[in-house]
């Protein structure tokens, strides 16, 4: 018998989102963890943006146009289910654009924060 047992859910996690228009209408929205084929689909378009130097080693991003939508394309769906549209991602205000962004990424592990430190 194994030490340790892990039980895990094979559903994608989703969280809602609301936001409000500059008329005061609010939209719906749906956030949504990516499958693993997606994520990597993802990750792999993303390591063609870095730039590497002379020694082997990442050096940076050499086009941050589109970087957060591009993750939000694929993570953010309306009230009906269809996914939204690069051009109304980025016309979003930065900082939304940020917050949904930042989200997508612990929704489908992508943040890089440790375990220990999403448990406190």
């Amino acid at each position: 018998m194994a030490d340790e047992l892990i039980r895990l859910k094979l559903k994608c996690k989703e969280v809602d989102v609301i936001l409000d228009g500059p008329d005061g209408e609010e939209k719906k929205y749906t956030l949504k963890e990516l499958s693993g084929a997606d994520r990597n689909k993802y990750l792999n378009k993303m390591s063609s943006r870095v730039k590497i130097g002379k020694d082997g080693k990442a050096m940076g991003i050499k086009n941050f146009d589109g970087f957060q939508a591009d993750l939000l394309r694929i993570s953010l769906f309306d009230e009906n289910g269809e996914a939204v549209s690069v051009e109304e991602i980025e016309a979003l205000p930065s900082s939304t654009q940020q917050e949904l962004f930042e989200k997508a990424q612990q929704l489908s592990g992508l943040d890089n924060e440790p375990d220990s430190e999403k448990n406190e």
